[in-house]
């Protein structure tokens, strides 16, 4: 037969094993609830600071849709896409526009790729991977003449790097003796049509 725990011994294991099952409550009941509640009470505060920002976004949509409006009626929008009936003439619409931007600027187009045509919104986004060689200047002048071209067209994936081999191109029109190193520059370059078939 075994003997009775003192009796402070057994109030120590009584009070141990009720701090156990407050404790496994904690645990298992109390503490995800304060963590969903933490949770909620984030959402709100971030629902509370979007608000602003919406209402004035909301406020926003009937001048919006005014200028979308003026743009559709607009004639001279038209020349702000691609010309071509489909996508493998606005393709090579878009090739025709680089090649020229690039032989105004002193770039060496080494490659175009297409890339298949993509729906947005109503428009078909036509584009083409190009690979170009030149230096900093060049890069930079066809840099501009994409961005200021008549027609709207977005560069994605720039990619530059110097050529391996460090070698230069000297500059034959500079007074002094001048090197320029050679840069092979990659990226997307996409264009607009209005949502014709391929």
């Amino acid at each position: 037969m075994s003997r009775p725990l003192p009796p402070l011994v057994s109030r120590l294991l009584a009070l141990l094993i009720l701090a156990g099952i407050c404790g496994l409550a904690w645990l298992g009941a109390v503490q995800p609830l304060l963590g969903l509640f933490t949770d909620y009470r984030d959402s709100v505060v971030l629902a509370e600071e979007q608000l602003p920002r919406l209402r004035r976004l909301a406020a926003m949509a009937p001048s919006l849709k005014a200028e979308l409006a003026r743009i559709e009626r607009d004639p001279s929008a038209r020349t702000r896409q691609l010309s071509g009936g489909s996508d493998a003439l606005a393709a090579a619409d878009l090739q025709n526009r680089l090649g020229r931007i690039s032989a105004a600027n002193g770039i060496v187009l080494r490659s175009t790729q297409i890339l298949p045509a993509e729906e947005e919104e109503g428009f078909r986004r036509i584009g083409v991977r190009v690979a170009l060689e030149g230096g900093v200047g060049a890069l930079l002048k066809i840099l501009h003449g994409l961005e200021t071209a008549p027609t709207m067209l977005f560069i994605d994936n720039l990619e530059i790097r110097a050529r391996s081999g460090g070698r230069v191109r000297r500059n034959p029109n500079a007074a002094v003796a001048e090197t320029e190193e050679i840069l092979l520059i990659r990226f997307d370059l996409a264009g607009y049509i209005v949502g014709t078939k391929p």
